[in-house]
């Protein structure tokens, strides 16, 4: 299979808030894999970066240390290439779960089957989601509910367990279930004086009021609370489940979280076995995420796959969620998502992505959908050296494009250009640059000077070679190694 990597930014209607944090603007990354023609997708956010070893940098990494193993993979077996990625990847599940997902979509879609089909489940009939209302004033909070009337459950994100005024503001205006979501966020006590009252305004789930390290207080909660109480953050993979099943009363996974949707279904099938009710959820995720997670929806009790009702910018189109929450599966193989690598949420894409003739070697950095700069990727050895597959030159960026890119996406562009170099075979990417700020972002992605690169003439020159010379500047010459940079 061969790899790609889009980096891609998202950003909601209203900032989305919770006990926990606020989110003006998602950033992440789309990886497309591809075989006989055809593309499958998954996405990964760089969402709680610390905890899921998430961050841009360390996805790009990730994914550049399993490339040379899926160049070799068969893309009709996912579950096979889940065996061999999955001990590669042991660190990084959000990397995971992106090639896990396009993999099962790419091999739906080269069996001309829907995704669900191919996972073996019955075809889905009415299929809905719940609405979640991020943390904010009351007044706004009643708004976003208004805005999304007669959908079958509402979660709500509340600060603490003694913010029922909110709960009795949004309850005026429905007589839908609240499912109330603490994100980590409650004490204990407090919690049980509000389950009664909680209990009393329709709240019919509640989902992980307190740290995931609280088992003992989670254990005590569930033998008394009318509610039933869900795991989110204290579930993150199979080891986790008999603590859960002791602890709560059902599990909210996500893909991301999961390690993909091999993984998930595992864990699903256990938890079934195990008495737990089930949820599937969303992390900060576009179209690309959200419909591989609605093709799952006939394996569990409830979906949370509203995140694309909150996008102000999406990655393109999949599934589709009505005024009432109401979730229609595309008529398409895999999950039927198709992007639209124009729009303004892909920051780094090849250059005419989507377009016949394209040959792959030409990746641009985007702000709101305008090309800032553009790198070439050339099969180049490094001066000096013999010619091997293994070496990529970058034509770029340099001059006026360059000077249009702020910092960070000079970095976007060199980190995507040495993941795509990378991808297609090579161990070591140089270029050559006197640009004051690509050559702080070579830097930056994980570049150093080359100071005595054979055939050096002492002036920056290098015989044969007809790039222009660098006059005397030994880090103009900067090279890129898979051992000095993962």
């Amino acid at each position: 299979m061969r790899l790609q990597v889009h980096e891609i930014r998202l950003t909601d209607h209203d900032v989305w808030r919770s006990a926990r944090e606020a989110i003006p603007v998602q950033p992440g990354v789309l990886v497309e894999l591809t075989a006989g023609g055809r593309s499958g997708f998954g996405e990964a956010s760089a969402f709680m970066t610390d905890r899921y070893n998430s961050s841009l940098d360390a996805l790009h990494a990730a994914l550049r240390r399993v490339a040379p193993a899926l160049r070799e993979l068969p893309a009709d077996d996912p579950e096979g290439a889940f065996s061999v990625l999955a001990p590669l990847l042991s660190g990084s599940p959000f990397a995971l779960a992106a090639l896990d997902v396009a993999a099962h979509d790419l091999a739906a879609r080269l069996a001309a089957v829907p995704l669900w089909q191919k996972l073996g489940a019955q075809k889905p009939a009415a299929l809905h989601s719940s609405y979640s209302i991020g943390l904010d004033e009351p007044a706004v909070m009643v708004r976003k509910l208004l805005e999304r009337p007669g959908w079958p459950a509402y979660k709500v994100k509340l600060a603490a367990p003694g913010d029922l005024h909110i709960l009795e503001a949004l309850r005026e205006h429905t007589d839908a279930p609240f499912f109330v979501d603490g994100n980590c966020g409650w004490e204990p006590a407090a919690t049980r004086a509000a389950l009664g009252a909680m209990a009393e305004l329709g709240v019919t789930l509640l989902e992980q009021p307190f740290p995931r390290d609280m088992w003992t207080q989670a254990r005590a909660l569930k033998d008394i609370s009318p509610i039933p109480v869900y795991a989110d953050e204290s579930i993150t993979g199979p080891q986790d489940l008999h603590a859960c099943a002791e602890a709560f009363h059902g599990v909210n996974l996500k893909l991301m979280k999961a390690g993909g949707i091999t993984p998930a279904l595992r864990m699903l099938r256990a938890a079934r076995e195990a008495g737990l009710g089930t949820m599937l959820g969303c992390m900060p995720e576009s179209s690309a995420g959200v419909s591989a997670t609605a093709h799952l929806g006939p394996f569990v009790d409830h979906l949370d796959a509203d995140s694309i009702a909150l996008l102000a910018v999406d990655t393109g189109a999949g599934i589709v969620l009505d005024d009432e929450g109401g979730i229609t599966l595309p008529d398409a193989p895999g999950t039927g998502f198709e992007p639209v690598f124009k729009g303004p949420a892909f920051t780094v894409r090849p250059t005419t992505a989507g377009e016949a003739g394209w040959d792959g070697e030409e990746l641009s950095v985007h702000r709101e959908g305008t090309a800032l700069a553009s790198v070439r990727i050339r099969r180049r050895p490094l001066p000096g050296q013999a010619p091997s597959d293994t070496f990529r030159q970058l034509d770029g960026p340099d001059g006026p494009a360059a000077d249009a890119a702020g910092p960070e996406e000079l970095v976007a562009l060199i980190r995507g250009a040495v993941t795509r170099a990378v991808a297609e075979g090579a161990d070591t990417v140089w270029l050559r640059t006197g640009h004051t700020g690509v050559r702080r972002a070579c830097r930056t992605a994980g570049f150093r000077p080359l100071e005595d690169t054979p055939g050096r003439d002492g002036h920056g020159d290098i015989p044969g070679d007809d790039t222009p010379a660098d006059d005397g500047d030994p880090s103009s010459l900067l090279v890129w190694k898979a051992n000095r940079s993962a």
